[in-house]
């Protein structure tokens, strides 16, 4: 019998030999008893040691586990089987280490998405910049260098953009936009370029 089969209070374990202990069973019984519960437990370190013992409905509660690089995720409703993939599946940020960083969405201008919502955040491998989208737009993340003397742009425009309603913006240098693309501000706002 399996040792799930055996009940958690030991005097339930009354089934007849080897599948319980009876009252007043023979010492033959006790013996393939014994013999039998000998067989589950080692099954069970077997496997825990082997690493494969599968644990229906585990819970765990406080401490930790360590010593392992990769849990195997039995699905869990993600569809994956690695930790980093159901950290993928549940669109979780992934990260490199603890003390690392985070890996951050990464995609084209036409990758974006489809339906954006206030605060959705990735980085433009076609602008080489991080971008947030904020009232209906994306727009570009950064800050100074150089303990905040100097800002950064780049010098050509790729893709159509549309000023945030109530935003001015201004950019350095000589600016290109490509063919086919379409800056638009807004009427009462200002594009500077210096």
């Amino acid at each position: 019998m399996a040792y799930t089969k055996y009940s958690l209070t030991p005097a339930d374990n009354n089934a007849a030999p080897p599948n319980g202990a009876p009252e007043g069973m023979l010492p033959s019984a006790v013996n393939d008893t014994m013999r039998d519960m000998m067989s589950q437990i080692r099954d069970v370190g077997d496997g825990i040691r082997g690493g494969t013992y599968t644990m229906t409905e585990p819970v765990i509660t406080g401490g930790s586990i360590s010593g392992i690089t990769d849990l195997l995720v039995a699905d869990g409703g993600t569809g994956a089987s690695t930790a980093a993939n159901a950290r993928l599946n549940l669109n979780a940020v992934g990260y490199t280490t603890t003390t690392g960083s985070v890996i951050i969405n990464s995609g084209t201008t036409a990758q974006r998405d489809g339906s954006p919502a206030n605060g959705y955040f990735r980085y433009n491998s076609d602008l080489d910049s991080f971008e947030g989208y904020v009232d209906g737009a994306w727009g570009g993340i950064g800050g100074a260098q150089a303990g905040g003397v100097i800002y950064e742009n780049g010098t050509t425009i790729s893709s159509n953009y549309t000023f945030t309603t109530g935003k001015n913006g201004f950019s350095v240098g000589a600016i290109t936009i490509a063919s086919g693309v379409t800056v638009t501000v807004p009427s009462g706002q200002r594009w500077v370029i210096l």
